[in-house]
């Protein structure tokens, strides 16, 4: 009551506080830091006061008085004093003038001094224990790493098994062994597309090799008949001397021979120029129905031997812009053709028109006696009809070839088959150069035609053979 604070104790001391080995500390001290109660085994020692409360006591790493490292909890608090009367709140007296019940709550207990307690212990239990912690969660995560590392590498491994298969057998794969395909069983669905993918490309690889071996052999074969022809010639004329006429008439089929391996030579270079990307496109706006009569005169003669009847369905209202030169060589190669090979007394088809999409050149022949299946080789390089090759020099087989690369090149198609004894050969091109309003027109004017009883596709074989009808 004077403002002396007597602090009791438990009769038996904890133990923790009294044993002479590892003991642990505390200090008690009044709020004008006066020391009201100490450790015996602190002895002289002190321990540093520092200010926490009951809720959150003050935490701080220190060295103990004998050397330990340690740690300290510190609290700050009202103590509670025997026979102590306290008073109640001046607010809430005014509130509970009639109650004569005494809320805890209500009392005022800022008369009461401050103590300050701090308890100190050595932390060497808590950092063997943090230390096996440690090394425990080390080795367990050594031994969980070299397990997880283990278990991924023969994932891996199994894994990618396949993979290592398929690169040693796409490493065995040369010239020789276009033929073999990837097949790999255990392979993972995910493989399965590149599988798929890999076995179309060594097909397409295995056909373009067969193409160029058969190229190959149809070239030796090609120039070796004309180099035959020209060496058995001069053979028979040097076996014994002959009169100029003679002489003269070899030199000729010499130089016939050595013109027809010329253009052999010349449509190999052609092939060669547009399949290597060198050919130029030189744009041009053409008279397509003159244009097409002006090419055809050359085989005009061909026909009228054979009693051929020409049919022309051309709209001559058609200006395509296009490269003049390379067309020139496909409708040549297309009239070639129908005229070598239209029957006696036969028809040769020659139409144009304009569709909504493309402008189409149309040319057919009767007489044609290939199968669909034969039809679909026409545009193979050396291929003929005719297996025996007794046309050898007239006919090499590289005209519908070179049609279709300059059709390619020309951004249009070009397409082939056989319909009741007639070979038909359809040329697309795009509308460069052609209103398509006007192809709209054209048609419409076709249709109106062909309603009030005019000419169109219906005039096809009325015309005697021998004779050129234009329509």
């Amino acid at each position: 009551r004077d403002s002396v604070i007597d602090v009791e104790f438990a009769r038996h001391p904890m133990q923790e506080f009294a044993r002479a080995i590892r003991p642990e500390y505390y200090q008690v001290w009044h709020e004008n830091g006066k020391v009201l109660a100490r450790s015996r085994r602190l002895k002289e020692g002190n321990l540093q006061p520092s200010y926490g409360d009951m809720v959150a006591p003050f935490i701080s790493e220190v060295v103990l008085p004998d050397g330990r490292l340690g740690r300290t909890a510190s609290i700050r608090f009202r103590p509670h004093i025997d026979g102590e009367s306290l008073p109640r709140a001046s607010q809430l007296d005014l509130l509970h003038d009639d109650d004569d019940a005494v809320d805890v709550d209500d009392l005022d207990f800022s008369s009461r001094p401050h103590v300050t307690l701090v308890v100190a212990q050595d932390t060497q239990d808590l950092q063997t224990s943090l230390t096996q912690i440690i090394w425990l969660l080390v080795g367990s995560g050594t031994v969980a790493s070299a397990v997880i590392l283990g278990v991924l590498g023969w994932l891996v491994t199994r894994n990618l098994r396949p993979l290592r298969v398929l690169a040693r057998q796409i490493g065995d794969v040369n010239e020789q062994s276009l033929s073999q395909r990837f097949d790999m069983k255990e392979a993972p669905g995910e493989l399965q597309p590149v599988l798929n993918r890999l076995n179309a490309l060594m097909q397409r690889l295995e056909s373009a090799f067969l193409r160029e071996k058969t190229f190959t052999a149809d070239v030796a074969h090609e120039l070796r008949t004309p180099l035959s022809g020209i060496q058995s010639t001069l053979e028979v004329s040097l076996r014994r001397n002959r009169d100029s006429e003679t002489y003269r008439g070899a030199m000729e089929r010499c130089l016939l021979i050595s013109k027809q391996t010329e253009r052999i030579i010349s449509t190999l270079l052609s092939l060669a120029r547009i399949e290597a990307g060198q050919a130029v496109f030189a744009s041009e706006v053409i008279d397509l129905g003159s244009f097409i009569r002006v090419i055809w005169r050359p085989f005009q003669q061909r026909c009228e031997e054979k009693e051929v009847c020409i049919q022309w369905l051309l709209d001559d209202r058609l200006l395509p812009e296009t490269d003049e030169a390379r067309l020139r060589v496909v409708l040549s190669n297309l009239f070639d053709n129908a005229s070598s090979y239209v029957n006696s007394r036969g028809d040769i088809v020659v139409a144009s028109q304009c569709t909504d999409a493309c402008l189409q050149i149309t040319v057919s022949n009767s007489g044609c006696q290939l199968t669909p299946e034969e039809v679909s080789h026409v545009f193979d390089r050396f291929w003929r009809a005719d297996i025996a090759r007794s046309e050898t020099g007239s006919h090499c087989g590289l005209g519908l070839a070179l049609t279709r690369r300059i059709v390619q090149f020309l951004d249009g198609t070009i397409s082939a088959h056989v319909s009741e004894g007639r070979f038909i050969a359809v040329v697309e091109l795009p509308l460069t150069g052609i209103d398509p309003d006007d192809c709209h027109a054209a048609l419409e004017t076709d249709l109106a035609t062909e309603v009030s009883g005019g000419g169109g596709p219906k005039q096809m074989n009325q015309s005697p053979p021998g004779r050129l009808q234009e329509s």
